[in-house]
Order: C-alpha cells, then sequence, then structure tokens
C-alpha cells in the first residue's frame, strides 16, 4: 500500500460524511413546531420530522458526532508533527465484498487529494451522479481496469481538482489530466452503454465549466452545447411526461443515445438531474457570455422541458418518486403561474434552477423590448411580478449553518441570479440612465448587499456565472454614479456612499482572481471602471 498522512485519510472520510449529513439537514434550523418542524413541512419532508427529545440520537445527530471526532483528529494532526503512516482506502467498506482481492488495491494520495479537492466545490459545477454509488465504481477496481467512460469522468474531477486547489504541486497537474480527458472524450461513447452515455455527459458539463472558469468560451460552449444536444437526444427532458407516455422515465427511442428505463429511484434521480445540470449550464453560457441556447421551449420542436424539478439523491433512494407521478411543461408552468413560486421545492439546486429560469426569460422579454404594446407591457408586469415573488421565498443566507459552506455558496448565487432577473429585464427600460430610485440600481445594490452577508474567507471557488453577474452589477453601478454626477455635485461622502457597493463587489470577485482567470477578466475591466470615474 501507498504512504499516505492520515490527515488525508481523515479528510476524505470526513468528505463522505459530509455529504451524508448534507441530505439530512435542512436550510434552516427546527423551529420546535408540532407536529412537523417548520423546515421540514416546507422541505415536504414532515413525516421523516425527528426531534433530539426523543428515544435515541437521530441519524443526522450520529453524523454529525462522527464529523466532529473527525474534525477533532484533524485538528490534532495539524497541532502535532505529522507522520506518514501506512493507511487502506477509506472506502474499502463499501465495496469489500464485491472487490474480492481488488479491495486492497493502491491508492495514490494525490488523486486523493484531487478528488478531495473536486468534492469539496462538486455543487459549483454541475456534479450530477450519485456521489456515493460513483465513489464505490471507482474504488471496486484498480484504475488501469476501469471502464473508458468511468476513467473519463475521473480524469475531469482531476482536473477541476488540480484547479480548485491552492497547492502549487497539485496546480501543476491540471494540464496533464485536462490532455488526458481530450483524448479520450472522442471514443468513450462507442458502446453507447446508457452508464457511458450519463459519465460523457457529466464530463461534457465538468469541462464546460473547467473552461468557463478559464475564460476559454469558445472551448467552453462547445462542451456546453454537447451537454445540451445529449440531454435532449436521450429524452431527460421528457422524463415522467403526461404529454410523452412513452419516454415517462426518460429514454432514448433510438440509438446511439437509448437509455434503458431506471432500474431505482437513484438512477432516476440521477438522469433528472443531469437535465437539470446541462440547462442550468447552457443558460449560465447564454446569460453571461451571450450564447444560443439549446434549451428553447419549442412546442412544435418537441423542446418543451416536462422532467420534474432537481431532486435529492439521497432521498430517491428510500423514497423515489410516486409511480404515476406525471409533469408537464415544467419552467412554463412557473414563469407563467401566478401563485407563490418554491412552496413545493425540495433541494436546492431546484431553486438554482427556477432562479436561473427567471434571468433566462428576463433576457427573453428584454429583447422583444416594447413599451407601446399593451400585451408586451401586461407581460412584462407579470414577469417582473413573479421575479419579486421568487426573491420574496428564498431561504436567507443567515439562516444557514456557518459550518455548511455548500449551502452559503448556492444560496449566493441564486440570491445574486435573482436579483440579476431585474437588472436584465430593466435593462432597456433604463438604458439612457440609471436613476438612483430606479429598479436597476435597487437590484444591483442589492447584489452587493448579499455579499455583506457572506464571510468571503470561507468560499474558495463560486460558480463562474457569479463573475459575469457581479460585473454587469458593477457596470450598472458605475452608470448610476455618472448619471447621479452629472445632475448635481457629489461630495467626497456622497462618492464614497455611492462607490461603497462598487467596491464591495470589486472586493469580491479580487478573492477569487488568482484562481480563476474569468473573475481576473472582470475585476480588472471593473478596475478600469473605476479608475475612470
Amino acid at each position: 500500500m501507498p504512504q499516505m498522512s492520515e490527515k488525508e485519510d481523515c479528510t476524505f472520510s470526513l468528505l463522505h460524511l459530509v455529504y451524508q449529513l448534507a441530505n439530512l439537514v435542512y436550510l434552516q434550523r427546527c423551529d420546535g413546531a408540532r407536529p412537523a418542524c417548520g423546515p421540514c413541512i416546507r422541505a415536504d419532508r414532515a413525516n421523516e420530522c425527528e426531534y433530539a427529545d426523543g428515544q435515541g440520537q437521530t441519524q443526522n445527530q450520529l453524523l454529525e458526532q462522527q464529523v466532529t471526532q473527525l474534525e477533532s483528529r484533524i485538528a490534532e494532526i495539524e497541532n502535532s508533527v505529522a507522520t506518514p503512516i501506512v493507511l487502506y482506502d477509506p472506502y474499502e467498506a463499501f465495496h469489500r465484498s464485491a472487490a474480492g482481492s481488488q479491495s486492497g488495491q493502491q491508492r495514490d494520495p494525490t488523486l486523493h487529494s484531487l478528488m478531495a479537492s473536486f468534492f469539496q466545490h462538486v455543487s459549483e459545477v454541475g456534479f450530477f451522479l450519485h456521489i456515493p454509488r460513483f465513489l464505490q465504481q471507482v474504488s471496486a477496481v484498480p484504475s488501469t481496469s476501469l471502464p473508458v467512460h468511468t476513467s473519463l469522468t475521473l480524469n475531469a474531477i482531476y482536473t477541476l481538482g488540480a484547479h480548485f486547489s491552492r497547492e502549487p504541486q497539485l496546480r501543476s497537474q491540471e494540464a496533464t489530466f485536462l490532455s488526458r480527458v481530450l483524448e479520450q472524450l472522442p471514443t468513450a461513447l462507442s458502446r453507447s452503454q446508457p452508464v457511458a452515455i450519463l459519465h460523457v455527459l457529466q464530463t461534457e458539463i465538468l469541462l464546460s465549466y473547467y473552461f468557463m472558469d478559464n475564460n476559454r468560451s469558445l472551448e467552453g460552449i462547445y462542451h456546453s452545447n454537447a451537454a445540451a444536444s445529449m440531454a435532449l437526444a436521450c429524452k431527460l427532458h421528457q422524463i415522467r411526461s403526461s404529454r410523452y407516455l412513452g419516454a415517462s422515465t426518460g429514454h432514448a427511442t433510438s440509438a446511439p443515445y437509448r437509455l434503458n428505463p431506471p432500474v431505482n429511484g437513484v438512477e432516476e434521480g440521477e438522469r433528472i438531474n443531469a437535465l437539470w445540470a446541462a440547462y442550468i449550464l447552457d443558460k449560465s453560457w447564454s446569460i453571461a457570455f451571450g450564447s444560443s441556447t439549446a434549451f428553447t421551449e419549442e412546442d412544435g420542436k418537441g423542446m418543451v422541458i416536462d422532467t420534474p424539478w432537481p431532486v435529492d439523491l439521497a432521498s430517491m433512494e428510500m423514497d423515489p418518486l410516486p409511480v404515476n407521478l406525471r409533469s408537464s411543461r415544467t419552467v412554463q408552468t412557473f414563469l407563467q403561474s401566478s401563485g407563490v413560486p418554491g412552496a413545493t421545492v425540495q433541494s436546492i439546486q431546484a431553486l438554482y434552477a427556477q432562479a436561473i429560469s427567471l434571468c433566462a426569460q428576463a433576457k427573453n422579454i428584454a429583447s422583444r423590448w416594447s413599451p407601446n404594446n399593451a400585451t408586451f407591457q401586461s407581460n412584462f408586469t407579470h414577469f417582473n411580478n413573479r421575479v419579486e415573488q421568487f426573491k420574496s421565498v428564498l431561504p436567507s443566507i443567515a439562516s444557514v449553518d456557518p459550518n455548511r459552506r455548500d449551502l452559503i455558496r448556492k444560496l449566493l448565487v441564486i440570491h445574486t441570479l435573482a436579483h440579476s432577473a431585474t437588472l436584465i429585464l430593466y435593462k432597456p427600460v433604463e438604458a439612457q440612465m440609471v436613476a438612483l430610485n430606479g429598479r436597476s440600481w435597487m437590484a444591483a445594490t442589492a447584489i452587493a448587499a448579499t455579499l455583506r452577508n457572506v464571510d468571503l474567507n470561507m468560499i474558495d471557488f463560486i460558480s463562474p456565472i457569479s463573475a459575469a453577474l457581479w460585473k454587469t452589477a458593477a457596470d450598472v453601478i458605475v452608470r448610476g454614479y455618472m448619471t447621479a454626477r452629472q445632475q448635481s455635485n457629489i461630495s467626497p461622502q456622497q462618492r464614497a456612499s455611492l462607490l461603497e457597493p462598487l467596491n464591495r463587489i470589486l472586493s469580491a470577485i479580487q478573492k477569487w482572481r488568482a484562481i480563476s482567470p474569468l473573475m481576473n477578466h472582470h475585476a480588472s475591466a471593473i478596475q478600469q471602471a473605476i479608475t475612470g470615474l
């Protein structure tokens, strides 16, 4: 067995426990309400609500206890002189019976570190595969015996793990693993196995996010389009459709993208989340870079999304979707509804998908700006109200446990997207000037205010779409300041007050510019704008 530090082993084990705990902890702490607490009711999990005053410990408490023990051990190691010791694969227990003589396979400490680095930020780059099952698959056999599609996804994970890392030794591996991914990708679908299709789709999504963060738009859009094309070809947008009953399990009718019906709830959940991962990525490129969208919602071309909103994969293990559940026009229904959105959302990823669909629709409406058209004005007003309703039901970042960095990161992006929908919608309305009491200014400063509620030092990486959204908000603040300066004299105190949101946005972007070429690009542009004021 190779030598690796106990800290690495504890950290990797902690990663898995935190993932399990993430599926049990809700956005808000229990409020003690009976017979089920508020957060459980809002998450549609009233039947699962448990209280700390019952007999014995809940699964949540047991996991938290294990996490605390591992964190304490890591702290002990960090405060002592660490010495290399021989350790077995921390995931060996998952596959000891299945792997037989392979269960003691050798593990490379560098690869473990890259994987740990990746999974610390997995929610930011569209990873939809069931993590425990994926880890079992990659641990069950030696790396030399892995199927091409599994090796492909692993190399994409290592590429991003190196990209996320602040350690020079790990970052130096980035180009090597990227080269392997790009070399394997063309032949990974040669056998067109269902599992291979999903792994290739996952890899396309990971690559696209990688290129987005590296400000390589041509390559990123290419892989985003490939991911969208695969998702649509597999009919993932028609899972549980009430309009296409033959596709209710989400499988295509013709090769090479034919998927067999899912064997269990987790597999179906992966397909549902795969669709939305491709959708979110596609809309991210469209919103941030102005590229054409593949998910056009064109009814005549069979492009309308009927698939239910993203699901919690851990819940799908024990509580899969009802057999007779059907869904229709998911995005369209959400956008057109006049009720309070989000009431039945069961995952934070669903909020993410809804937030980005609002931005995409805002862009669509703004592109058809027609102030003298009564129908347009009615649609504009309805949609504006829809955006405000969505904002009103979003969980506050302050309500999240400070230790849940994954939720804090995700909610920061969701809140930013929600305010960005207003910015995009009102762009043609306030094209000539940005008034300090106008909707654009208020939305831009709200984005900056959201940053005030987050300890950015806790966040090593955030979804790259944030850079473009913050740059848009910064541009609005610059225009608002220039409008105010043209209308009246501004005192030094007023200048400082007006530019405070702009400086806050710049400070946030600068936090990640060292590892993100995209953040660096936008930070430089904002700095240049400030210099010219």
